[in-house]
């Protein structure tokens, strides 16, 4: 499990541009748009290159995270808000989750959990 996390200069804007998860042996993209949540199928993520300081991708292995390490994905749920944000919360069978919460204002999505 990873996600892209989008820098101009030293400010995190998009905290997760792209969140990428495997299930079995198949890996998925997770993004988002106002009012929109992406599920593709997808190959592995790849390091990300940055040719330029001012701005850039890193890729963060989410793997290791307490809530995720060893569990099974219990449920997944999606939310939609009248002002256009959106969330998926990935629920596992330890009880924790993750949710990633898209923001039409700010056009971007963070990650809580």
């Amino acid at each position: 499990m990873f996600s892209s996390t989008f820098f101009e200069g030293q400010q995190i804007t998009d905290q997760v541009n792209v969140a990428y998860l495997r299930f079995a042996e198949q890996w998925y993209r997770l993004y988002f748009e106002c009012e929109t949540i992406f599920w593709r199928m997808s190959e592995p993520p790849e390091a990300a290159e940055n040719s330029d300081l001012s701005y850039g991708l890193l890729l963060n292995d989410l793997s290791g995270m307490e809530s995720v390490v060893g569990q099974t994905v219990q449920s997944v749920a999606y939310t939609a808000f009248e002002s256009g944000d959106v969330r998926a919360t990935i629920m596992f069978t330890n009880g924790k989750s993750l949710e990633f919460e898209h923001s039409c204002e700010a056009d971007s999505t963070r990650l809580a959990g």
